[in-house]
């Protein structure tokens, strides 16, 4: 006889389990008055993965969900929205992970674009690229971080009834925004640049431009040319200076128009063509006297501003505002040092170049600046422009990188651009200063690795250095901690390396006593040969000394600076596997 078997069924569970948030019990409201904005953060992002953003999960959840939006001055829906961001802070997250992290389908996730464009609005959220496939990404930003470790709401921008000054300001904020920080990406910043157009009829700049009957990118330009005026107070505008404003494939048809001469900008009389840039051949606009009048009558500008075409991502600084400061070097490094100086005076430089220009030679000058951390680099080159009585325009590569493929590019393309206007116009050629140049000075890679179109953006970065380099009529220098894989081709082309020694004995004893006035010789000799410090480790230590002195008073005795130099554990990296490229002329 056969047993029966017993019949069972399977409980819908295992295939669609009940969500946390199901399962977890309400915050009850007098809890809620009890807990920090961060406490609530980590219980909402709990709550909300698996979600599936169903309007039963906000009905069981309502008083915290409506309580974290209070805090925070968003709706409900925004506030849970920013949960896989918050959960995921250090990293980017696509719309495809924000499906997964919520366990919704991709139409639910449609449905709250609108929700990531508020969020991204009021800067919680920064927009970090598109991705094939996966739709665009974002990031929490540190704003967002800061404000909620603060247990507070991102601030809601005013951008109505704005004064003159204020409007100006409000723009200035957005173009930085969106260029060297990349908080906001191009599509956000017209969005935001249109409602600040529109918000601020009463002014005179925001109701002329609204009036004109342009697109809206073609008045995000225009706005550009008059904040280059009034906050920048440059005149003249390379066209490769507004590239970073829009992104290829919005409008191609501006730089055509502007540069035939059919663009209404052009035909209106609104901007006028002033010149070409060296590199690349870039045309330069400025407003017309008529522009002037028509938008900018609400602002004060001095007839003769100085005519400074100073590039968003480079800023210049005067030799007049450079200190004096006394460097140290070995007898070796001193050498090369002073017959840079020498060069780089102006009766001499121009000596030169003139014999140059008539040998048909290039007359620029590449220099390049290589040792370790804190031997001196960038400040013999402050040192250098100051006793030759040359400004410096100062660049930190890195800090240009672009999250957008092709913009960092077009951003290195236009710092070469703005420094060969700025030598056309200057009584004496100033100093391009590329600090930390390490990564773009590394040999350049063959397409095909592990990420190809990385590569090729670096290749094309180098590309244009190289170039601009052999362009060049002028004075650059480059410094770098790191030469150990230079490129060949920028070898060639730089025509003094000058290479930066930890100090010897002697000069670590004078740095010692230039920090640190009073102390006594043998004093600065025991540590000068007790510790291999660099020039900025010493630095480092004299203002822990200060510091010390003005807070307990005191004099300062070696014990007690022996004792700091002991706690001073920066690592630095190791400068003697170095390529010897050594110092030609």
């Amino acid at each position: 006889m056969k047993r029966k078997q017993d019949s069972f069924e399977l409980d819908d569970e295992v295939f669609n389990p009940i969500p946390y948030y199901a399962q977890a019990t309400p915050v009850s409201k007098a809890k809620l008055k009890s807990m920090s904005l961060l406490d609530k953060l980590e219980q909402l992002i709990q709550l909300a993965v698996g979600s599936r953003l169903e309007d039963k999960f906000f009905k069981r959840h309502k008083s915290l969900i409506e309580s974290t939006a209070a805090d925070l001055e968003l709706t409900p829906e925004e506030t849970v929205m920013l949960c896989p961001f918050i959960s995921n802070s250090e990293c980017t997250v696509n719309t495809r992970e924000m499906t997964d992290y919520f366990s919704c389908s991709p139409i639910t996730m449609m449905r709250k674009t609108e929700n990531l464009k508020t969020l991204t609005h009021r800067r919680y959220i920064r927009k970090r690229g598109c991705f094939h496939g996966s739709g665009p990404a974002y990031q929490l930003s540190e704003k967002a971080k800061a404000a909620f470790c603060d247990n507070q709401a991102l601030p809601i921008v005013n951008t109505a009834n704005l004064t003159a000054e204020e409007f100006m300001k409000r723009f200035t904020t957005l173009v930085r925004e969106a260029g060297r920080s990349g908080q906001i990406d191009e599509d956000e910043l017209l969005y935001e640049t249109i409602e600040l157009l529109n918000n601020n009829p009463q002014l005179v700049i925001a109701r002329s431009i609204n009036g004109l009957r342009v697109n809206q990118f073609d008045k995000l330009y225009l706005l550009y040319f008059c904040k280059r005026l009034v906050v920048d107070q440059q005149i003249r505008v390379p066209l490769g200076q507004l590239e970073f404003l829009s992104t290829d494939d919005i409008d191609d048809e501006f730089p055509i128009l502007m540069t035939n001469g059919n663009h209404p900008f052009i035909k209106d009389g609104l901007l006028k063509l002033t010149g070409e840039a060296g590199f690349m051949s870039n045309n330069i606009f400025q407003l017309t006297d008529k522009a002037r009048k028509l938008f900018l009558s609400e602002y004060d500008i001095p007839a003769d501003v100085d005519e400074v075409d100073e590039d968003e991502h480079s800023k210049i600084l005067s030799c007049n505002d450079i200190k004096p400061k006394a460097l140290f070097y070995s007898a070796e490094d001193q050498g090369q040092i002073n017959t840079l100086q020498h060069l780089l005076e102006d009766e001499q430089l121009k000596a030169i170049r003139e014999r140059l220009e008539k040998a048909n030679l290039r007359k620029g000058f590449n220099c390049l600046f290589y040792g370790g951390p804190g031997t001196g680099k960038t400040e013999t080159a402050l040192q250098l422009a100051r006793m030759t009585g040359r400004d410096i325009m100062q660049v930190d590569i890195s800090s240009i990188r672009d999250k957008w493929y092709g913009e960092t590019e077009k951003i290195v393309k236009g710092i070469f651009e703005s420094y060969a206007e700025r030598v056309k116009k200057s009584k004496h050629i100033p100093i391009l200063l590329i600090n930390e140049a390490d990564a773009v000075l590394s040999v350049r890679t063959s397409v095909g690795g592990n990420n190809p179109t990385l590569e090729k953006t670096e290749n094309a970065i180098q590309n244009i250095l190289l170039q601009a380099m052999e362009d060049i009529d002028g004075i650059m220098i480059a410094t770098t901690n790191l030469t150990c894989n230079l490129d060949s081709a920028f070898d060639r082309r730089f025509l003094y390396k000058v290479e930066f020694h930890q100090p010897s004995v002697e000069a670590k004893t004078h740095i010692w006593q230039s920090f640190i006035p009073g102390l006594a010789d043998t004093d600065a000799s025991v540590l000068a040969r007790s510790y291999n410090f660099s020039g900025g480790q010493i630095e480092n230590i004299a203002r822990k000394v200060m510091v010390d002195h003005l807070l307990f008073g005191g004099t300062p005795d070696l014990n007690h600076i022996e004792e700091l130099c002991s706690k001073e554990q920066i690592a630095r990296s190791n400068t003697n596997s170095r390529k010897p490229i050594g110092f030609r002329s």
